[in-house]
């Protein structure tokens, strides 16, 4: 009885930690409407993945979020995206990290939660 008790414990501990993890990362789509219209830009996050959409052109890296802290990392093979060359630059590396209930914001720059 005393192993099963402690097999039982172990088994809520491990799904209390998994639903933990679950709930920091994001999931869905968010968008950024740019300056007057232009440049608007969608991020889509799915586990620790993020794809961002400018103009058409699309790019993937990963993404970590850590107290109010956010880490972008896209590969090196994105950067040859002229057209994302500077966005790639703001996006990668660490920003603050705010989120509410229909919005984040990364380095202070407002995203809305599009679906």
């Amino acid at each position: 009885m005393k192993r099963f008790t402690k097999v039982l414990a172990l088994a809520m501990v491990l799904a209390m930690t998994c639903l933990l993890l679950a709930s920091c990362g994001l999931s869905g789509t968010y968008k950024n409407n740019g300056l007057f219209g232009f440049g608007a830009t969608e991020l889509t996050f799915k586990g620790s993945k993020i794809t961002v959409e400018l103009g058409g052109v699309e790019a993937e890296g990963t993404y970590k979020i850590k107290d109010d802290k956010i880490t972008i990392e896209f590969p090196d093979e994105n950067e040859d995206e002229a057209t994302l060359g500077d966005l790639f630059q703001l996006l990668n590396g660490e920003h603050s990290f705010e989120k509410g209930d229909d919005y984040i914001k990364i380095g202070g720059t407002k995203y809305t939660k599009a679906d």
